[in-house]
């Protein structure tokens, strides 16, 4: 299980003492090397000292929060999976995550199912063919833009590849989202029906959900 990852070396920055032995301990089961910082700077600093191969950060972090901290690392390295683990929920945090290219948002508590569905996706992202799971089901394609389910291929646009990876990251896209998925130009609710109709014909019948005042979330398939 998780064959890519054996040989692999983690970078972990949490200011929680804590969560940060707790998880720490756990990832050694999986990888080769895990190294531990409890804030930005000094996670920037072993970053730059040892060979990481991939990083999970927390946003509110001392000296350098995690957005800053990723923003820093991605001058120096555009490919390395990044992963955050917060219990910040804001949207304009997920969106500028969104951005700076990460392989998940996962948010607190760190369950033992997060772990292994984060291993899963970490494990995807080394197999390297650019192909990320939305759901046990369904693999979305980035490099390419296009999902596949079922054995079937549909091409995305890249406004359907944003909102995509934004529910790949969360499991759920409020209004607010949306918006900025349009940049400065707010979709009127016809328009957004419109891209949902289309976008849930490229996907599992029932696997895109809306919920009132929430917006649209992930029905997950086991």
């Amino acid at each position: 299980m998780y064959n890519y990852l054996n040989s692999k070396t983690v970078l972990y920055v949490e200011d929680d003492e804590v969560v940060l032995n707790n998880i720490s301990k756990l990832l050694k089961n999986y990888f080769e090397k895990v190294h531990t910082a409890s804030d930005g700077q000094s996670g920037y600093d072993v970053f730059t000292q040892k060979e990481i191969d991939i990083l999970l950060v927390d946003i509110e972090l001392p000296k350098l929060n995690g957005i800053n901290l990723i923003k820093q690392i991605r001058k120096i390295d555009q490919k390395i999976p990044i992963v955050i683990i917060s219990a910040y929920t804001k949207t304009d945090y997920l969106l500028e995550s969104v951005e700076l290219n990460l392989n998940k948002y996962i948010v607190k508590p760190f369950t033992s199912k997060k772990l292994h569905a984060l291993l899963k996706n970490l494990d995807e992202t080394f197999r390297g063919d650019g192909t990320y799971e939305l759901t046990s089901e369904v693999f979305v394609n980035k490099e390419e833009c296009f999902v596949t389910f079922a054995g079937r291929e549909h091409s995305l646009t890249t406004k359907e590849l944003e909102f995509l990876e934004i529910l790949s990251l969360k499991g759920t896209v409020n209004y607010n989202e949306i918006d900025e998925i349009w940049q400065d130009n707010p979709p009127s609710q016809d328009a957004i029906r419109s891209f949902i109709k289309t976008l849930r014909k490229k996907l599992p019948v029932n696997l895109l959900k809306n919920k009132q005042n929430l917006g649209y979330f992930i029905e997950r398939v086991s």
